[in-house]
């Protein structure tokens, strides 16, 4: 059985470009499209895995995210993930090509100028995930705050106060009465949002403080808090 293949992937949503090397060839050993699902790439590793004892495979991290390195991981199948501002650069590769860009990706694996990038676990994956959501939040409710006060300033309602946000802040935003009935209810939807957000908001960071305070964070974060304006 022949023993080495590099196998560079051009990764999209639908369909996986794939091309094969060797290191005895500058040839393409194998070069074609599959679809993008478990039972195809399956097949193909398992083709592969009748005439090469070991498989060596790559593709640029992008959108589709990790599932597909974890499942080749667990193929058996030894995969890498590249930046793709750390992907070595020609002036002939203006022109790209699915094709083109899988057979580079297998040429760089065999050469060794691939740096790989870190891969995190599942649960730190999850947790990344959590945070942006987070911040996704965070960023919503300024929107949604910022649409509640220019639809005030545009009735010519302003807040006398210097501070926006505070518990006197929300009183005042509670005591409003609109004579109009359309008014009213513009208003109670834009404050309702806003009030369903920062509740939102503060039960994330109630569950963020958890995770910090759960290993294997717990002492990540004790880290990071030695530092002055770092808290979690």
């Amino acid at each position: 059985m022949k023993r080495k293949i590099y196998v560079g992937m051009d990764v999209h949503k639908e369909t996986i470009r794939i091309a094969c090397l060797t290191n005895n060839t500058k040839e393409i050993v194998k070069e074609q499209q599959i679809k993008h699902n478990e039972v195809q790439i399956k097949k193909f590793v398992n083709k592969l895995k009748s005439e090469w004892n070991e498989i060596h495979s790559c593709y640029e991290a992008g959108v589709t995210g990790y599932p597909l390195y974890r499942y080749l991981k667990s193929l058996g199948v030894n995969c890498i993930l590249v930046a793709p501002g750390k992907i070595p650069r020609q002036s002939s590769d203006k022109i790209k090509t699915d094709k083109r860009d899988a057979i580079k990706l297998a040429k760089l694996l065999r050469s060794g100028e691939l740096e790989s990038i870190h891969v995190p676990s599942e649960e730190d994956e999850a947790v990344r995930d959590y945070l942006r959501s987070r911040d996704s939040l965070r960023l919503d409710l300024g929107r949604n705050r910022q649409r509640l006060m220019k639809f005030l300033l545009r009735k010519g309602i302003t807040y006398s106060a210097t501070k926006y946000w505070t518990v006197s802040h929300n009183k005042w935003l509670n005591n409003l009465q609109f004579n109009n009935e359309i008014l009213q209810e513009t208003f109670n939807d834009y404050y309702s949002r806003v009030r369903v957000q920062e509740e939102n908001l503060k039960a994330m960071d109630k569950r963020i403080q958890e995770i910090a305070e759960s290993e294997p964070y717990r002492e990540k974060v004790g880290i990071l808090r030695c530092f002055r304006r770092v808290s979690a």
